[in-house]
């Protein structure tokens, strides 16, 4: 069998063994070019996979992810870019001159994309002072959302509002308030009548506090008590008592809806007024 397909192969005219050749070559190249971006991807996932069972710190791990997609991202580039040089060797082009003329081209593109590097620098001293990573929710400028893909030149933030995916030049970046760094805190101001007696509130709200810790999903994100700071303002119909938990980043949401709640239980039971703005129509006919 293998000395009749090579006679068959033998009696091709030269060009048509050429083009099959071509296409085998084109064919394996391709190949190699799925299996190890599929082998970087399953590498990297599985390494990062053994390190965040390692890591204790929720901080750790998302600048982990980050430092991952940064370099993934970067050796895919580098493996497509030895693909088209493949391909074109294959073709029969002299790829010698093309890499010298593309380090020229690449030094006059460097020297001329003035913003370009202004984003890459600027990329770089973001990350490696670990301001942002991927997943947290951040304010960069008057747009706010969840951090979904940091490279050097771009970041990419998903709003939280609309939904709409941002795409940010690093350079730009003047001011990043970043709400997921380390800790968290949420804030509550809770407002009652003046009627009420001040220090019953604020042991209503200790043991509501207490209520809210009995939950072991809270208590995971709770950091520690409760700080109240007593009666913040004097309002046109009600009194203000602030106060505020900490909490592990992105936890304040979580803790805020829930603690909210149980207030309002418990200043129920406790007969403690909620005042509302409310409307009254008198009619004088």
């Amino acid at each position: 069998m293998e000395e009749f397909l090579t006679l068959e192969f033998a009696q091709l005219k030269p060009e048509y063994v050429k083009i099959i050749v071509f296409i085998l070559s084109l064919i394996k190249c391709t190949f190699l070019l799925a299996i190890s971006v599929k082998l970087l991807r399953v590498i990297s996932n599985k390494l990062v996979n053994k390190i965040k069972v390692k890591i204790d710190s929720t901080e750790r791990v998302q600048q982990l992810i980050t430092l991952k997609v940064i370099i993934v991202h970067a050796l895919e580039v580098f493996i497509v870019g030895v693909y088209l040089i493949s391909i074109l060797f294959l073709i029969g082009i002299d790829v010698r001159p093309l890499l010298a003329t593309a380090g020229v081209l690449g030094v006059a593109i460097g020297f001329g994309s003035k913003k370009l590097v202004e984003d890459v620098i600027s990329g770089i001293i973001i990350l490696l002072e670990g301001q942002i990573r991927v997943g947290d929710y951040v304010e960069i400028g008057d747009m706010k959302g969840v951090v979904e893909k940091i490279t050097l030149p771009l970041i990419t933030v998903r709003t939280i509002d609309t939904g709409a995916l941002c795409f940010i030049r690093c350079g730009y970046v003047d001011t990043i308030v970043n709400h997921t760094m380390h800790y968290s805190y949420s804030f509550f101001s809770f407002d009652v009548a003046y009627e009420t007696n001040i220090d019953h509130a604020i042991n209503v709200i200790k043991k509501s506090f207490n209520i809210l810790l009995d939950n072991e999903e809270y208590k995971k994100i709770i950091l520690s008590d409760i700080e109240i700071f007593g009666l913040d303002e004097f309002k046109d119909s009600s009194l203000s008592i602030k106060c505020r938990v900490k909490t592990q980043p992105k936890g304040q949401w979580i803790i805020r809806r829930a603690f909210n709640k149980i207030i309002k239980e418990q200043f129920e039971i406790e007969n403690i007024e909620i005042p509302f703005n409310q409307l009254v129509v008198t009619n004088k006919a």
